[in-house]
């Protein structure tokens, strides 16, 4: 049985989400797959370096532009001194997985790993999927390394050609979801909200991600400032438990809050808007659900969300916000406007399980 071997990590849930996806496509294709997560395995510097990312996504996002920058001009994942001191653990790694196929859905984890692989000949083909669909790029995801990029936009495709990877060696395939993301049945969205004991009325989903970083708080009062007094709104607060007392103290009767969720596809299809961050999962889990999504730019648009974020008016599947006052205006627009949205969905995605790329990465022989 071919065995695939996926290379992810948590700084950033979409990878994790990303990479779920794929797992399931390639267990039903018959595959033999394994998730795994050298960042957070290796050492406890690299441990250490993967929290502080997640604890300055979670409380300092709008410091996120300046540790890009830092990242991708330090390139701490191309150094040859880094590299010596972790080759005898990826050896131990390799060893370990004896994958078949090497598939990293991560910009950090395209260069080591697949270094050693060239360097001591075991013909593993070593394939990246981005889950940026939109340029600009880390510039961790480029590397002599890879044998072939699989990426979900034409944009995307440019962008990788631009920084110097032949596009012979791109293809372009659907962003891969999880399952449980489909447009909802009536009777799903009914059994919903009966559950949460909500009526008829339209329903905003306030996606904070696994972490609820960011200005939460003001997004979640702006938005019932300017709702119909009517509207339902759910918010997601992550692991960030501050967040939800604050909200939760408010006691506001047409809110419900909830931390973090593992069947958050239910409350993204059964909403009429989503309002989220652009992070790339976020979005395109939400467009699969044919929800059209809100996002929201106050204070941390981070470089590789940038794209997304104005893809969002430029190919019409949702709106985008850079301040509460524009955030504000789109939420009044009401359930009329952004209905509207939803016609355009299909025509910029198909949603996808994931096949697509398990189908790519099977015969492809380097």
């Amino acid at each position: 049985m071919t065995k695939l071997l996926i290379l992810s990590s948590d700084t950033g849930e979409g990878h994790n989400s990303a990479a779920a996806a794929v797992e399931n496509a390639a267990g039903t294709a018959g595959l033999s797959v394994k998730i795994r997560k050298p960042l957070e395995e290796s050492t406890r510097v690299n441990r250490s370096l993967a929290n502080f990312y997640n604890t300055l996504l979670t409380h300092r996002p709008q410091w996120m532009g300046w540790y890009f920058r830092l990242i991708d001009g330090a390139r701490p994942n191309e150094r040859h001194f880094f590299y010596s001191k972790v080759r005898k653990y990826v050896g131990r790694f390799i060893e370990s997985e004896s994958p078949d196929i090497l598939l990293s859905v991560h910009p950090m984890l395209n260069h080591f790993i697949q270094r050693y692989i060239s360097e001591e000949r075991l013909g593993i083909p070593c394939y990246t999927f981005l889950t940026d669909p939109f340029p600009p790029f880390w510039r961790g995801w480029t590397s002599p390394y890879v044998d072939r990029y699989f990426v979900p936009t034409d944009e995307a495709l440019q962008g990788l050609t631009a920084s110097g990877v032949p596009a012979w060696r791109i293809e372009r395939v659907p962003m891969p979801v999880r399952p449980g993301f489909v447009p909802a049945r009536m009777t799903e969205i009914e059994e919903f909200r009966r559950a949460l004991k909500l009526d008829g009325a339209s329903t905003i989903l306030i996606n904070g991600g696994a972490r609820g970083g960011g200005p939460i708080l003001e997004i979640y009062e702006t938005i019932r400032g300017s709702a119909a007094a009517s509207s339902n709104i759910l918010v997601v607060c992550g692991r960030n438990h501050r967040l939800q007392w604050r909200i939760e103290r408010l006691q506001d009767r047409k809110t419900r809050t909830f931390g973090f969720v593992e069947d958050i596809y239910r409350y993204v299809a059964a909403s009429d808007l989503v309002v989220t961050k652009p992070g790339a999962l976020s979005a395109y889990e939400a467009l699969a659900c044919g929800v059209p999504v809100l996002f929201t730019g106050m204070r941390a648009l981070m470089p590789q969300e940038s794209g997304l974020f104005r893809a969002a008016a430029h190919y019409d599947f949702g709106f985008a916000a850079n301040t509460l006052q524009e955030l504000g205006a789109v939420i009044r627009k009401g359930l009329g406007e952004w209905n509207r949205k939803r016609e355009a969905i299909p025509q910029f995605y198909q949603a996808s399980n994931g096949k697509e790329l398990v189908e790519r990465i099977q015969p492809v022989h380097v």
